[in-house]
Order: structure tokens, then C-alpha cells, then sequence
């Protein structure tokens, strides 16, 4: 998603290849007919159309953090203020980027900052530990009231069970979010519960074509072991995994996103739980969760007269605090 010097480099001279062939091509076509040449508009175009992307992200990125970005990211993303400081800087690249590729649009509420953000902070996480990822296939981001049922529905007095999904059929291509269940999985970051990452985490799942629980870009050697690990699972009635909400053995795919959630909502417990499974889920995700996101640095507080974590240079009292009270 970030574009890098090495990949900016590959992009201008795809583009300057691709541009040239077209010129080169008119060029010679002129020599039968000189309206051939307008060809060379072509080539100019087909220039910029291989270099917006590109461009565009640089663009974005080059701009300044909002403040206010930062203290909603300060504020109420546990895994945001675990990482160090050029880590953070890399997800603030990420967001903005997301934010300005990835349109957000409130269906009878309203989508202020800190929706937005988080959004944006639910797609990162699951895949902050690739070097490179698109959400290809995701169009827009609909954010719902509240929790909804059959046919989409809101309505009072109608069963309202979903919190959030990815849309399949007329509605390929987006996603569907309860904004207080949304802004309820950051609430509490070790309840095991977040609702942006489950449905991110299910297109991390769809990357590779399904939403079948086995995601993309996991190491072929651990396809097998995975599927058959799963099937075990949904077949089992062991005790002992009562540490996991019931919702994971619904489906294989419903497995891996809810495991998702566990993976960094609460890492320490699942590794103390069940090492094996925190194992695999560390290897496909290309994150140790339980090594930054541990609960003594997670609870650490800070007092009102410290430096504000944000950096700012400010007391911690005059800063990220009063700017969450006010806003």
C-alpha cells in the first residue's frame, strides 16, 4: 500500500514503457495517415493513468498527520500506542492512505473523525506485519446506526443481531459496520471483541478469491496442517476452549476471523491458552502480538504532569486529555 522509492522507480518506468509504445507506435501510423499522431495524446494519458495511483499515494502521504487523528489513534487504539515511534509513523501512512482511497459514507448517522479513523485503524492492524497489501476488492465502508438484521434493516422491533459484514452479490465490494459496536471494539482492547478487524480480517480471507478461513498469503508448507487443525476444531467438544466465543466454530471462515480478533485483542491469553494456535495465527499474520502488546504496557498510565505519549512536547494534562474532552 506504501510506495516506496524501489516501487515509485518500477512504476515511472512502466509508465514511461508503456507511454513510449504508444507514442513510437502512432508515430509510425503517421506515415500512412498524419492522424495518427493524435496518438501521442494517447501516450501522454496512458503516462498519467499508469502513474496516478502512485502519485496520488505519495501525495497523500507527504501531508501532515492530523492532530486530531493522533489523539483519537492515542486515545483509544491499544495497538497504535504499542508500537514505537517509526512504526507509528508507517501506520499513519497507512491510514491516510486508506482514508483517501476508501470512501466512508454514514447510512442514517453521521461518520465523524473518529469513525473514520478507526475504520481505518481495523483495516491496518491485521496487515501492518505485510510489506504490501491492497484491500483490492473493497469499494466503500457503510456505516450503520446500529446493529441491523434480515434485508439490512435498522427498524425497531425487528431482530438486530449483525454488527458488521462483508457484502456479497449486488453489494460485492462492501462492507457494512455498526458504528457503536464499531467504536465498542475499541472501547475495551482485551475483551477479545472487535468487530472493524473481524470483518477486515475476512477480507484478508477473500484475497485469494473465498472467504473460506484459509487467508492469503499463508506459507503453502502451513495450508494442510491449518485445514486439518480447523476441521478438528469444528468437530471437537472438548472442553477447555470455553476461552473462545462460540461464534468461531459457526464456519471455517468464522473460525479464522473470530481467532483474528483473540489474536490481537488479547495475545497473552491466547498464547498462555493455547500456544499452538497463537503459533499459527503469528505465522500468518507475520505479527507477534504478545510480544508489544502485552498487558503491563498496554495498562501503563500516564501521569497528568508526563509528556504527552503523542509527542508533542506538551504535559500530558494540557494535551491528548483535553483535546479528548473538548472535541
Amino acid at each position: 500500500m506504501l510506495v516506496t522509492n524501489e516501487s515509485n522507480r518500477r512504476n515511472q518506468g512502466d509508465a514511461w514503457l508503456a507511454a513510449l509504445g504508444v507514442g513510437g507506435l502512432s508515430i509510425g501510423l503517421s506515415l500512412f495517415s498524419p492522424w495518427w499522431l493524435l496518438g501521442l495524446l494517447l501516450a501522454a494519458g496512458v503516462y498519467h493513468w499508469i502513474r496516478r495511483p502512485a502519485s496520488r499515494r505519495l501525495k497523500a502521504t507527504s501531508s501532515p498527520f492530523p492532530d486530531r487523528w493522533r489523539t483519537i489513534l492515542q486515545s483509544d487504539v491499544a495497538f497504535y500506542r504499542a508500537l514505537k515511534p517509526e512504526q507509528r509513523s508507517r501506520f499513519e501512512n497507512l491510514v491516510k492512505i486508506f482514508l483517501d482511497e476508501t470512501p466512508i459514507t454514514g447510512i442514517r448517522t453521521d461518520v465523524d473523525d473518529r469513525t473514520r479513523v478507526l475504520v481505518a485503524a481495523s483495516a491496518i492492524i491485521p496487515v501492518f506485519g505485510f510489506d504490501d497489501w491492497e484491500y483490492a476488492g473493497l469499494g466503500e465502508v457503510l456505516i450503520y446506526p446500529n446493529a441491523f438484521g434480515d434485508d439490512y434493516r435498522t427498524d425497531e422491533g425487528i431482530p438486530r443481531n449483525t454488527l458488521g459484514m462483508v457484502g456479497a452479490g449486488h453489494l460485492s465490494g462492501v462492507m457494512i459496520l455498526s458504528k457503536p459496536d464499531l467504536i465498542g471494539g475499541f472501547t475495551n482492547p482485551e475483551d477479545k471483541r472487535n468487530v472493524g478487524i473481524h470483518e477486515f480480517a475476512h477480507l484478508v480471507d477473500k484475497a485469494d478469491g473465498s472467504i473460506d478461513g484459509i487467508p492469503a498469503g499463508i506459507p503453502v508448507a502451513s495450508v494442510q496442517p491449518w485445514i486439518q487443525w480447523v476441521g478438528n476444531e469444528l468437530k471437537s467438544v472438548s472442553k477447555g476452549r470455553n476461552h473462545i466465543n462460540d461464534y468461531a466454530y459457526t464456519n471455517e471462515a468464522e473460525y479464522f476471523a473470530v481467532l483474528s480478533e483473540y489474536f490481537f485483542e488479547a495475545p497473552d491469553v491466547l498464547q498462555k491458552k493455547n500456544p499452538q494456535l497463537y503459533s499459527r495465527l503469528e505465522s500468518m499474520y507475520r505479527q507477534n502480538t504478545r510480544r508489544f502488546l502485552s498487558t503491563p504496557k498496554r495498562r501503563r498510565r500516564v501521569g497528568r504532569n508526563s509528556p504527552c505519549p503523542c509527542g508533542s512536547g506538551k504535559k500530558f494534562k494540557r494535551c491528548c486529555r483535553r483535546r479528548t474532552v473538548t472535541k
